[in-house]
Order: structure tokens, then sequence, then C-alpha cells
């Protein structure tokens, strides 16, 4: 089989790989020391000291920890939508009980990867950060209401949804979502979030299934 040369369309040149995997190397190390110090106590030195480069390394890349955390932000946010849509793709001809519950599968375990970054997020632990990290939400947020809203339209096409108030299905279902992260704040011991995924699906299909 014929190598692509490094010009042709798709070949990421060596530099560029480096590059990508230095970036990816300090957003990692960011947000463990977020959740680990709070963004706020966490410094710029600390997190090259634990991405193992030199800080100098660290402002060719981003140019404060602001800059940084809306970077991670947009990754994570970014990476859900990907998972998102391929429990869409694989979905396919299937019932959509099956995709409703992948949906929530995905998402759960995607929080929990993430768990004390996204308890952190949702603490308001940023708060003060929000003029910066709102530059880069608003686009990723839509694309996830937009995953939740083609799940919707296909459930309400389906007859499993009653089509009266669907256009506030999204944001309910987002919102419960986001409330397997608040309940880490209050309860004594949080379990894994994968075991909210039956009561969840109860709760939601329970206000927004057909009565049968």
């Amino acid at each position: 089989m014929r190598k692509r040369s490094p010009s042709e369309p798709g070949t990421k040149t060596l530099r560029e790989r480096l590059r990508e995997e230095t970036e990816q190397t300090l957003l990692e190390a960011a947000e463990q020391l977020f959740a680990e110090q709070g963004v706020g106590g966490t410094r710029i030195e600390d997190i090259s000291k634990r991405a193992g480069v030199a800080v100098g390394t660290l402002y060719n890349y981003f140019e404060d920890r602001e800059e940084l955390l809306a970077a991670l932000m947009a990754r994570r946010r970014a990476e859900l939508v990907k998972m998102l849509d391929e429990v869409s793709e694989a979905a396919r001809g299937k019932p959509w009980h099956e995709e409703f519950d992948a949906f929530l599968r995905a998402t759960l375990t995607f929080l929990e990867q993430h768990r004390r970054f996204f308890s952190l997020l949702v603490q308001g632990e940023v708060t003060a950060l929000r003029h910066t990290t709102e530059k880069t939400s608003g686009s990723g947020l839509d694309d996830i209401h937009a995953c939740a809203e083609r799940l919707v339209r296909r459930g309400v096409a389906e007859g499993v949804l009653k089509p009266e108030f669907a256009a506030l299905y999204p944001a309910l279902l987002l919102g419960m979502l986001r409330s397997a992260i608040v309940h880490d704040r209050y309860a004594d011991s949080p379990g894994p979030l994968i075991a909210l995924l039956e009561p969840f699906r109860d709760f939601f299909l329970k206000g927004a299934g057909k009565k049968r």
C-alpha cells in the first residue's frame, strides 16, 4: 500500500502531532489540578509542573489560566457531542427506548470520567471566570442541546413521547443529567453515576411518556 506523503490532505506532520499531544497533556493536567485545588487555587506553574513542561511552553499554547479553562470546557463538550452523535448513528433502525438508554448511559459515563471537574463547574467554583468561559460556552451547549433535541424529535415522531410540550423536553433532559452532578454536593456517600440511569429513565418517561 502506498504511503501518503506529509503534504497530502489528512496527514499531520510530526510537529502538528507533537503540538496536539502537548496541548492534550496540558489540558489533562489542568483538569486534574482544577478538580484537586479549585480553579482559583491553581497556578500556571502548578499546571506546567504536572504536565512536565516549562512554563514558557505552556504560554505558547494558552495566554493564561482562564483561556486554558475555556479550552478545557470546549474540549470536553466537543467530546460529549461526538459520543452522542455516535450513539445516534448506532441506534438507527433500533427501538427508540434503546437509543434513549444509550444516550443516558453515554452521558452518565462521560460525567463519571470527569466527575470532579464537572462537579467543580456545577457548584459555582468558576463563577468569577464566567466572563471568560462565556466566549466558548454558547456553541458547545447549543450542540449538546441539539443532540437532545434530535432524540426527542424521534421519540415524538414514533409516538413514544407526547408532542404537547416537546420543545421543553431537551432542556428538561439535560437538566436532569446535570442534577447527577449537583447531587454529589448533598449526598452523604455518592455512588456511581451510572446507577442513576434507571431512575432518570423512569422519571423522564413518566412525565413525558404517553400513558398506555
